[in-house]
């Protein structure tokens, strides 16, 4: 069954309480109307722990039979695998076990990050042994971390777009620090909700049957704006998205209709702008079926929603 709505959020890994640049947005399935934004209801910012009440919140609601919430959340779901057979190679002996499956790896994060507050994950970057993997103001010299690159990452550089590998916890394109948040968000979800929510393409080794989808209400899937808006034809570089004829014109892409405008996207870096457009892209490529399949490679390392499989 295909989803009922599409949902976008731009995410954020930074530390304190509440995150600016986190931003969400919804489409309509069966619709070209735009993307409409989100707000927190009792705070001018979101914070990660209220995407995870309101996400939890989504799930718990009655399945009506009209088909599962597909959200896009923009960090890497795990870390390149298949190039060494590893997440952390060299940490093949015991006592560390190292995390072999995605949920392994998220449980692993939680439990090295458990004791930080609203899911920060910046304690990996200094935790024994793991630590030495990240790239990151804890460990300017990280021994052991290496570019690597996940098969997702390499199709979407294809694409036009390639992700910072995501082991990178330094500098603008420092995307380590988010996905560690992301992953703590991803194991939350499933202790929380059990069977009522999947996680594509984990969940999903036969493209989109998962079994039964009136037994659950969310499917949970990787993103990446802004390969959305270069996949379109547009840059979105020194805060282009923030035009409105830009913006419009990006959206067509994806056969919707245009924003406002008197369109001023909030956020730091636009980052409403980017919530926007990935809703948008979700409800565009979910109708496509070769877009659910993927590769082998994607059961352990995650895939980007809308990246063609090679």
């Amino acid at each position: 069954m295909m989803p009922s709505a599409f949902i976008g959020i731009d995410w954020s890994g930074a530390k304190g309480a509440r995150q600016p640049g986190i931003q969400i947005a919804v489409a309509k399935a069966h619709s070209d109307a735009p993307p409409q934004t989100i707000t927190c209801l009792n705070h001018k910012y979101w914070s990660r722990d209220a995407v995870f009440a309101y996400l939890v919140d989504l799930a718990e609601q009655p399945v009506d039979g009209s088909g599962p919430i597909l959200v896009g959340i923009d960090f890497a779901f795990a870390h390149p695998f298949h190039d060494t057979n590893a997440y952390y190679p060299g940490l093949d002996i015991a006592p560390l076990l190292p995390p072999k499956t995605p949920k392994d790896l998220w449980a692993k994060i939680e439990d090295v990050c458990k004791a930080e507050a609203n899911f920060y994950g910046g304690a990996m970057f200094a935790a024994p042994s793991f630590g030495d993997y990240y790239l990151s103001p804890r460990n300017h010299k990280a021994p052991k971390f290496a570019s690597r690159r996940r098969i997702c990452e390499e199709a979407a550089r294809r694409g036009g777009r390639a992700p910072t590998p995501t082991f990178k916890a330094i500098g603008a394109d420092n995307v380590a620090t988010g996905s560690m948040a992301g992953m703590r968000l991803l194991h939350a979800l499933s202790a929380r909700l059990g069977d009522r929510v999947k996680f594509w393409p984990f969940d999903f080794p036969n493209g989109l049957d998962a079994g039964n989808s009136d037994a659950y209400r969310l499917i949970l899937t990787e993103i990446f704006p802004s390969l959305y808006f270069h996949a379109a034809g547009f840059n979105p570089a020194k805060g282009a998205a923030r035009d409105p004829a830009f913006m419009s014109a990006a959206l067509a892409h994806y056969n919707s209709a245009g924003v406002d405008a008197g369109f001023v996207p909030m956020g730091p870096d636009a980052d409403e702008a980017d919530a926007i457009i990935s809703a948008a892209a979700l409800r565009h490529h979910a109708s496509k079926e070769s877009r659910w399949n993927t590769p082998i490679e994607a059961q352990r390392e995650g895939w980007i929603f809308g990246v063609p499989s090679p």
